[in-house]
Order: structure tokens, then C-alpha cells, then sequence
């Protein structure tokens, strides 16, 4: 079995309560990216979902963000 090029990530459109919602986002991130591991995701630049597509490209990583056509319109995209 070959390891995982890509990881579907879905969470919060918001950042939680709890701080250590927004960091374990952000150091998912960066692991993903360091270990050549592509994120897909909603591709909104909010919450926890932005958060993590965001460190994976400020450390190189590669994301695919996939958005409905009617979402864009309602949406933040990144």
C-alpha cells in the first residue's frame, strides 16, 4: 500500500472556544506540508478550516480547496 499524497480535512467554519482548537488546526497544517501530504478541504478561508489550509501553503504545502457553485457567492473563499 503506497502513503497517503492527500488528506480530506472538514471542521469548523469557526475558530471554537478552546485556543487549542485554532493551534492543533494550524500545527496540522504544517505537518501536513513538511511531510508532503496535499490537504482538501472546503476551501474557505475562515475558522479552523481556513487555519489549517493556511499553514499548509505559508510551509509549501499543496491545497485543493472545493467549493459548491452557490457557496461562492455566501462564502470567504481562500
Amino acid at each position: 500500500m503506497s502513503p497517503a499524497r492527500k488528506l480530506c480535512v472538514y471542521c469548523g467554519s469557526g475558530n471554537g472556544r478552546n485556543p487549542a482548537y485554532l493551534a492543533a488546526a494550524r500545527t496540522l497544517g504544517k505537518a501536513m506540508a513538511e511531510a508532503d501530504i496535499g490537504l482538501v478541504y472546503g476551501g474557505g478561508n475562515t475558522g479552523l478550516m481556513g487555519a489549517v489550509a493556511r499553514a499548509t501553503l505559508e510551509h509549501g504545502g499543496h491545497v485543493t480547496g472545493i467549493i459548491p457553485e452557490f457557496l461562492k457567492q455566501r462564502e470567504v473563499m481562500l
